[in-house]
């Protein structure tokens, strides 16, 4: 031990002259009251358990109202095929060769007599100048010959 640690240990201890009427008195100090916002274990597990029915509601509503949209997509769909179904049908009555040889009968168009074919040692058949269309539509139509 050094020196001074020494002298300090084996120094007299001076005794403080105390009197009771120099002492103040001890009383006891409460603590300032805290306010803390303490939640009860069971209204905590009631908050919790609400949000997560609520989340979970939320996410049902969600699911519900894509299932409503893929359902509504479907019907219109549907619909879609079934325009286009009838519009192939439409097409294919208006290119029958019936309707159009009518419909050329009804701008003026008349048949040709008879048919040139060309081949390749020269033209087969006779060229005959077409007849004259007739004013009335129905009466070109009886011009027409049947096939």
């Amino acid at each position: 031990m050094s020196q001074p640690l020494i002298a300090a240990r084996n120094a007299p201890v001076r005794q403080l002259k105390t009197s009771a009427e120099a002492r103040p008195e001890l009383q006891v100090v409460t603590p300032p009251a805290v306010r803390r916002l303490r939640l009860p274990l069971p209204v905590a597990c009631v908050v919790l358990l609400t949000l997560g029915l609520l989340g979970l509601l939320m996410t049902n509503i969600a699911i519900a109202g894509d299932a409503y949209r893929i359902t509504d997509l479907q019907v219109q769909s549907q619909r879609l095929a079934n325009q286009q179904q009838a519009a192939a049908e439409s097409l294919a009555q208006q290119s029958s060769p019936e309707q159009l040889a009518q419909r050329a009968a009804q701008l003026g168009m008349v048949a040709a007599p008879d048919a040139v074919h060309l081949t390749g040692s020269g033209v087969v058949g006779e060229a005959t100048p077409a007849p004259k269309p007739s004013a009335s539509p129905a009466a070109s139509q009886a011009q027409t010959p049947a096939r």
